[in-house]
Formats: C-alpha cells, structure tokens, sequence
C-alpha cells in the first residue's frame, strides 16, 4: 500500500530532552559562505535557502560528474549504469549485458522528489518495485522537518510475495548558525591552543538535536495468496548528538571529526502475527522497548514489555505477559540501542560535513540508496537484534544478574475451549544493599558487617504462584516467595540470610509455611531465574523475527550498489 505523508506529523515541532542552549562564535560572511557551500558540495543536497540559478536541475551526479546531464560507468559487480538529467526529471538504468535489470524514474517539484524504481528478474519480468516520496517540511522555531514515504512490493512467479509500507519522518534543531557557543577563551582552553581562525571556528563542537519518527508496515504472503506473516515496526526517539567538527584539534577531549550522543530517550514497539495457509491466525505478539540516557553512569533505564497469544483453530490457547526494568548505576551500564546515525543509514562521516546539515539534508544525503533499498531504515535495528542489544533479559537468565538493579514479571496462561484452565506467575527483583553495617530493621551502628568481598551489592528476591481453575474457579494454588536479607551481628559480621513464605490451597484447605536459609536467594529457590528466562526468551522469538525479516527484505539477487550515482542539489 502507498503512504502518503502524515500532514498532523509534519506540522508538529519537536523538542528534545536537553535544554541546552546555544549561541553562535561569531565570524566572518566569508567564512560562512565558505562553510555552506563545502556543505552543498558534500551532501548533494541544498537546503531550502538553496536557490541555484535558472534553468538547473534539482538533480545531481554524485561522483565527480555533476556539471553533466548524462553519463554512463561500469559499477563494481560489471554492470552498466546509465544516467540521463532532464530539468526536473532523472532517469537511470542499469544493465548486464543488454538486459535491462533495474531502472529509476524521477521527478522534482514544490519541495518533493519522488523516485519510482523497478528491479528486473533474468527473465525481464519485474521482481521489485519501490515508489518513493521525501518532502521537506516548513521550519518550525528553528526545527527543520523532512519526511520519505515508501511503499515497496516483491514479485514471485507473478504474485505478490511480500509488501513493505514505511514512513521516516525527521525533525532537527541545530545551533544558530550552525555552531557553538564558544569564545576564544573557552576554545583555546579546551583545545590548548589560541583560536583565531574563523574557518575553523565554523568547523568546531556543536550540539544537534533531532526527533525521529519511523512506521514500517511489513507483509509476505503464501502462493496461495493468503497472508502469512505481518511486522509492524514503530521507532520513535528524541537524540542529541556532540559534534567536533574540527579537522585537526581535540576539543574538550573529543576527538577531531567525531560525534558522540550525549543523550537518548527512545521507543521501540514490535507487532508481529503469523497465519496458516488457510488465513487462520496462529500467533500474535506485541515487544515494547523503551531506553533513557545520557552521559555518566546513574540515571539510565531501560523498559521492556511482552504480550504474546497462540491460537489453534482460530481458538487462543496461550497467553504470556510481562515486564522487565533495569536501572543502571556507577559500574553497571545499559545495553546498548541504534543510534541515530545508525536509524538514518549513516556513517560519521557522512554526518560531519562542515556545519550541521538540516533534516532535509540527512534524508537527502542517502536519497539515491534509500530509495531503492528496502532495509535502509530497518537496517539499524536489524543489526541491534543480531547483536543481542536487546536480548538482556535471556542473558541475565543465563549468566546471573551481575549485581544489577531490576525487576521482571511473567505470566503465562492456558486455555481450553475458550477457558482458562492454569496461570503462573513468575516474578524477581533485585535491590541496592543498605549501606555496610545499616539494616531496615535495627538502628545505625558501626562494626561487624561482612567483609568487603562477600557483601551483596543488591538483595534478591523471587515468587511463583501457579494456579488450577475449573468452571472459572480455583480449585488449587500453591505459591512460594522468597527474599534476601542481611542479618546484622552486633558481635560479628552481618549474614547473608534469605526467607521463604510458602502457601498451599487445595481440597484439605489452606495450608502455609516460613522457613528460613542461611545463605542467598539460589539455596531457597530452584528456579529464581524462571521470569527472567520466560520474558527474555520470547523478546528473544520476536527480535530474530525482525532481523530475518531485516535479511527477506535486503535480498535483491546479484544486483550491485544499493544506490546509484545521483543525488539532489536542492528540494
């Protein structure tokens, strides 16, 4: 299905997390003027201040043939690409041999570039299609806007297989005039030298700031024409980026040309659903993934929820749910998330041109790529699930919690004929440890304690409940739960204690008991992991789903670049 773009969205200004305020060095028009024009020269795209004299074309060739309006070149896997200019209107072919096996149709008018591209099986049939539209937004208090709609379809044997729907949608504020707010006292401070030139100035730290919005609605479909999987993919953050734009010098103990994010607040969200061949709904699935943080080590979160059913003849059988929070603090980081460089299928540099390029320019600089590669925008993501990025919580199960603050729930429920027959719940919590020789239950005191290498720096505890219904009823339950303590010796050391509250209801009554460890959480409970494990396996399903579906979607046979040697001077 095609998108168009969201008018509600694109009218909206954005804002970010940091309240940071910049001012800009002052220097010379000169300077300036050198500084804009190396950036249309680098990115192939003008900004809407870009007027170019009359009679251009919008279009340009991105390899060193840009004074052209026709040109021809051998790319790397032995094909020929031929590109024509017209005014307006691009078109591009690429052959092997004499066949014809991809071409790109483009026009450019009122701040649009809409690009039509075709792949070509060996038989000259269409195999691929991509329709795809970028418009540049009105600026908004400082915040410039672009947004790229694509609707792709894949062919098999003259059926559609597959179908990818998506929308990026960008908003970035950058300092006035491109720079930062240094004098030459702060500049010669954090560099260790005087900073006199104006041309490097323009080239020295900024701060960028950047909201994004991605939809991607995926679908591939059985020979019979019944759909068989969907994906939805929501990617949606605020992202603030240090920029040392200086070609020679460290500044403030950043490295010259690099970027670094100073601080991120994203949300990731993952709908899948399977079918049979009969169209009958067999699984659906919803992941969450939120993650906060900036620079230092205490303020971070992360927070990951599952909500996943199977069906059998059209009948829910199956249910999960559950949550998982960690909590970062000195020592102890979060995993790590896509960038947004990594979003927007961009490399360092690409993104340091001399000044902060505006929305426009990010999503046009890889307007010839994006446009014909189908994974661009997924590609970030997919290779974060590869990674493991967000597979902590299966780690955890494996491998311990590794004195980690957190919290993790699960639930899963059984059906039959529509009822529900048993739930358990399963649930785990780790906690700073009160201070050394400070426990909730007796007043500061000094001494005893126990010694440095064995004192817990977190107190674990655990539950599990499992229960049996019949007629809607509960007719058994047996829980358990469990949780660390420290047992402070007014003569010794404090020790590591764990208490565990067992209930029991059954057709005798209730029945219950408290019995007391000495030692952690592991000698009182069997499966204290049982949440951790249950939660992280099934984020686990659902990002190997993405990063297969990121693989179906990449594949374009042996065709060569992604892109082709185009890119826009102006939109």
């Amino acid at each position: 299905m095609a998108y168009s773009v969201n008018r509600d969205r694109a009218d909206s200004t954005g804002k970010t997390g940091s309240s940071t305020s910049l001012d800009v060095v002052s220097i010379s028009d000169e300077a300036r003027r050198k500084a804009r024009a190396e950036v249309a020269d680098s990115v192939g795209l003008g900004g809407q201040e870009t007027t170019g004299k009359s009679g251009d074309s919008p279009w340009g060739l991105s390899y060193g043939l840009s004074g052209s309006n026709h040109s021809e070149r051998t790319l790397k896997n032995g094909h020929t690409e031929i590109i024509d200019v017209d005014g307006e209107t691009l078109t591009v072919r690429e052959y092997d041999g004499d066949k014809l096996v991809k071409s790109v149709d483009g026009t450019m008018a009122d701040g649009r570039a809409v690009l039509d591209t075709s792949y070509y099986d060996k038989n000259g049939k269409v195999s691929q299609t991509i329709h795809a539209e970028m418009a540049r937004l009105e600026t908004k208090n400082g915040w410039s806007g672009a947004v790229m709609n694509r609707s792709v379809t894949w062919f098999k044997n003259g059926q559609i297989e597959r179908t990818l729907g998506d929308e990026m949608f960008l908003r970035t504020k950058n300092p006035a005039g491109g720079t930062i707010s240094l004098s030459g006292n702060d500049l010669s401070r954090m560099t260790g030298k005087m900073g006199n030139d104006t041309d490097s100035l323009v080239r020295a730290l900024t701060v960028e700031s950047h909201n994004l919005s991605y939809h991607a609605d995926i679908q591939e479909f059985y020979d019979n024409k019944q759909l068989s999987k969907s994906l939805v993919i929501d990617q949606a953050g605020e992202f603030v980026q240090q920029s040392n734009r200086n070609a020679a010098e460290y500044v403030d103990g950043q490295g010259p040309m690099s970027t670094r994010e100073l601080y991120h607040d994203a949300q990731l969200s993952v709908v899948s659903q399977e079918f049979d061949r009969d169209g009958n709904l067999l699984f659906e699935g919803t992941v969450t993934d939120e993650s906060e943080n900036g620079t230092g080590g205490k303020d971070g979160k992360q927070y990951q929820t599952v909500d996943v059913s199977w069906y059998k003849e059209g009948e829910l059988v199956k249910h999960g749910s559950g949550s998982f929070r960690l909590d970062e603090f000195d020592g102890q980081g979060l995993m790590k998330r896509p960038s947004v460089l990594e979003l927007l299928g961009m490399s360092a540099d690409e993104y340091l041109t001399p000044e902060p390029q505006s929305a426009p320019e990010l999503l046009g600089k890889k307007l010839a790529e994006s446009s014909s590669a189908p994974e661009f925008f997924i590609e970030g993501i997919g290779r974060s699930a590869a990674k493991g990025q967000y597979s902590f919580a299966a780690d955890m199960a494996e491998y311990g919690h590794r004195n980690k603050p957190f919290a993790v729930d699960w639930t899963t429920e059984l059906y039959e004929d529509g009822e529900m027959v048993m739930r358990k719940q399963d649930s785990q919590r780790a906690r700073n440890a009160p201070n050394r020789g400070v426990d909730d239950r007796l007043p500061f005191r000094t001494g005893g304690g126990l010694t440095e290498g064995d004192r817990p720096a977190v107190l674990q505890s655990s539950s599990h409940t499992t229960e049996i219904f019949e007629n809607g009823k509960t007719v058994a339950k047996e829980s358990q739960e469990t949780r660390e303590f420290l047992q402070p010796d007014e003569h010794g050391p404090d020790t590591l204690m764990t208490l565990v509250d067992y209930d029991r209801l059954n057709n005798s009554g209730p029945d219950g008991a408290n019995v007391f460890y000495k030692g952690g959480i592991d000698e009182a409970d069997p499966d204290p992991r049982a949440a951790l494990r249950s939660l992280g396996a099934e984020i686990d399903l659902t990002m190997d789903g993405v990063y297969e579906m990121y693989r179906n979607v990449r594949g374009r046979g042996n065709l060569g670049n992604k892109g082709s040697g185009f890119g826009i001077k102006r939109l």
